[in-house]
């Protein structure tokens, strides 16, 4: 009986032994595995919350969309994305970023808005191994400088408005009467400069004047009146760009609006209703486009997400393709450098061409609003 019970305490000895070996190498082979896979933080900064979110969570999507069919991973990076709201406060701005910095994020997307990418950039400028990229940050301010801020939108530069004040000369709107949003006027009233300055480079006269989209309507409409201009252009976010045209037409003006690619979204036609009918868009991206790469893309949004991308949405998948075809290259604190040797990609309806400072040349494209559509005009 006493060798019995030797043996089956000798026998469970063994067996733990055993276990245990067996889970050190098991252990042994994950920790190794782990070490082996590099991991990649890559920040999203923007308003997620407030009357600017409308952008942000688009945006969100599109990179979500990008990075899932990776699988979030690319070669042997294992890649985390750490999504922030701004909240459109630029203290919050600055300790998001600087956390991004202690959580070695090297890779940033943002912001929403100009003002607050500019926030962004006065820190993130000073480490020369992080990278900012921006699906919508397009102030003229941010041109020509060799920082660590790269976009895909076009900058509000004289140039970009050629297309736009050549469609508005021919159609014989020679009186402008501005209006911006001061809430982000570092995009909102660059947009409005940078449009007269193309305008007037073409003979055409200063426009009438600048109004804000938070100001008294009731005197913001007597002062267009006033001055009887013969096209109203607006650069705001959607919900307030919407309330002005309809207070707008409320007052029985029939002035023709045009507005910034800001407020081109689905929630612009939505809050405006009939107001809207017939406002004037200048952008860079064609939502019926059918050319084979943008389909694949809209298939694949719409069956994720049961609607139709935004230009905003469409402008994150893109970047979020740049920055995952950077880190194929090589590490993630190169990508500035492999995107400027690379300089051209191919966007979803064209190519995105960046030039030595992070900027881009992109097409343009009119569109009026007609039977809550937005219809491009030929």
């Amino acid at each position: 009986m006493f060798h019995c019970l030797d043996f089956e305490g000798n026998f469970m000895r063994k067996l733990i032994i055993s276990l245990v070996v067996v889970i050190f190498v098991f252990l042994s082979i994950f920790v190794y595995n782990s070490t082996l896979q590099e991991k990649v933080k890559i920040g999203f900064i923007g308003a997620l919350t407030g009357k600017y979110s409308v952008l942000g969570n688009a945006m969100i999507n599109g990179v979500l969309l990008a990075f899932e069919e990776r699988k979030y991973k690319i070669g042997d990076k294992q890649i985390e994305i750490i999504f922030q709201d701004d909240k459109g406060d630029i203290e919050l701005n600055k300790k998001i970023i600087n956390q991004f910095i202690k959580d070695d994020v090297k890779i940033v997307i943002g912001n929403v808005t100009s003002s607050m990418s500019k926030v962004s950039m006065s820190i993130i400028n000073e480490h020369k191994d992080m990278f900012m990229i921006s699906a919508a940050s397009a102030s003229n301010e941010f041109t020509g400088k060799d920082d660590q801020f790269f976009r895909v939108h076009v900058a509000n530069n004289a140039q970009r408005f050629d297309n736009f004040t050549d469609f508005v000369i021919d159609k014989g709107y020679k009186k402008i009467y501005g209006i911006y949003d001061p809430g982000n006027p570092t995009y909102t009233k660059d947009y409005l400069e940078n449009f007269e300055k193309s305008f007037m480079s073409k003979n055409q006269d200063a426009f009438l004047a600048f109004g804000k989209t938070n100001e008294n309507l009731g005197d913001l409409v007597a002062d267009i009146k006033e001055k009887n201009p013969d096209m109203i252009l607006i650069c705001a976010n959607s919900v307030d760009a919407a309330k002005v045209v309809q207070y707008i037409r409320l007052k029985g003006l029939p002035t023709v609006i045009a507005s910034s690619e800001w407020a081109q979204t689905k929630q612009f036609i939505e809050n405006g209703g009939k107001s809207v009918e017939g406002v004037i868009f200048n952008i860079d991206l064609d939502e019926n486009a059918q050319n084979p790469r943008y389909q694949k893309f809209l298939k694949r949004y719409q069956a994720k997400y049961k609607d139709n991308p935004s230009i905003f949405a469409s402008k994150a998948y893109e970047l979020s393709q740049i920055i995952i075809q950077m880190l194929e290259k090589g590490e993630q604190t190169d990508v500035k450098k492999h995107l400027l040797e690379q300089k051209v990609f191919n966007g979803l309806q064209d190519e995105i061409v960046f030039d030595e400072y992070g900027d881009v040349i992109r097409n343009f494209y009119t569109f009026v609003i007609k039977d809550g559509k937005y219809v491009r005009v030929k």
